[in-house]
């Protein structure tokens, strides 16, 4: 005897749920991304830093001052937009861990309505049994009865 989807308070409650998980899980995944992207751009100022620091190296050895300098200029920008999309992915990162505890808590929360209507449907198999051996238990209690005593009292 399964309810109706949709019509029983616990159902509508599930579905509402669900639908407010999937929304933080969506969330979720575009901080992820966002994340990711700043995590790309700070290796990549990384990268760049280290590449102008090999150029200034080599300008200074060789004795270019123009090019050193120039190396150099460059390098102090790059590190100071390193420096900017660090702070930015340690924000990032504290968004996506807000957004983790808010997805995991809807998710907590569909499945302690799941586990009630489970535990309904169970109490439910339960009673349905209950009842059908009663029915049983009836149907032979007058069965075996003799003929003549069910109007003894009658007399």
């Amino acid at each position: 005897m399964r309810r109706s989807s949709q019509k029983h308070p616990l159902d509508r409650l599930l579905r509402l749920r669900s639908l407010v998980a999937d929304v933080s899980r969506i969330e979720l995944e575009m901080r992820l991304q966002e994340l990711a992207q700043v995590e790309r751009a700070v290796t990549r100022a990384q990268q760049n830093g280290q590449a102008l620091r090999r150029e200034s190296f080599t300008s200074m050895v060789r004795d270019r001052r123009g090019e050193w300098l120039e190396a150099e200029a460059l390098r102090a920008w790059v590190g100071w937009e390193e420096d900017l999309l660090e702070k930015e992915c340690r924000r990032k990162t504290a968004v996506v861990e807000v957004a983790k505890a808010e997805y995991l808590e809807r998710r907590k929360e569909c499945r302690q309505v799941e586990s009630v209507i489970e535990a309904q449907a169970a109490a439910a198999v339960v009673e349905q049994g209950r009842r059908e051996q009663r029915e049983l238990d009836d149907w032979f209690g007058q069965r075996i009865r003799p003929k003549g005593t069910a109007k003894s009292g009658a007399v």
